[in-house]
């Protein structure tokens, strides 16, 4: 686990996402705490999860997606799509910007508003989202 990935992602990771155990009802991902969803990792006790166990899950995950191979700041405008949109929606993004971190983020804005049209139910998300990449323009792409 790298340095940069530990001390300066993991923790923007956990401001955004939270720290505590929610159980949103309007939240496809089921139950989560530190972003570490329910459905995504079935065999995980996630009200019980620690910071510690969270972190070694993302960092399995920043493996896994190949954001070592990719360079720094659209290896975090990735992985943070793949936390917050998925794996699959993240790659589309990075396939449609040609590795432009700011092209990809405009892209996940972009979603974020046709999902908040097309599904009432996420709407009252949609303010934190934006906000959520603006502040990633800010730590990443500065």
């Amino acid at each position: 686990m790298t340095s940069r990935f530990k001390n300066k992602i993991i923790p923007w990771i956990f401001k955004w996402e939270g720290t505590v155990f929610e159980d949103d009802p309007d939240d496809r991902g089921g139950a989560t705490k530190f972003g570490i969803d329910q459905r995504s990792h079935l065999n995980t006790d996630i009200k019980n999860l620690t910071a510690e166990q969270a972190t070694e899950i993302y960092w399995s995950e920043w493996v896994k997606y190949g954001c070592e191979h990719l360079s720094p700041p659209i290896d975090w405008v990735f992985f943070n799509a793949c936390v917050n949109c998925g794996n699959g929606r993240a790659s589309t993004f990075l396939k449609e910007c040609n590795l432009n971190p700011s092209k990809f983020l405009d892209a996940q804005e972009l979603f974020y508003r046709r999902l908040a049209e097309a599904r009432p139910s996420s709407r009252k998300y949609l303010k934190g989202w934006l906000a959520r990449t603006e502040d990633l323009r800010k730590a990443a792409l500065a």
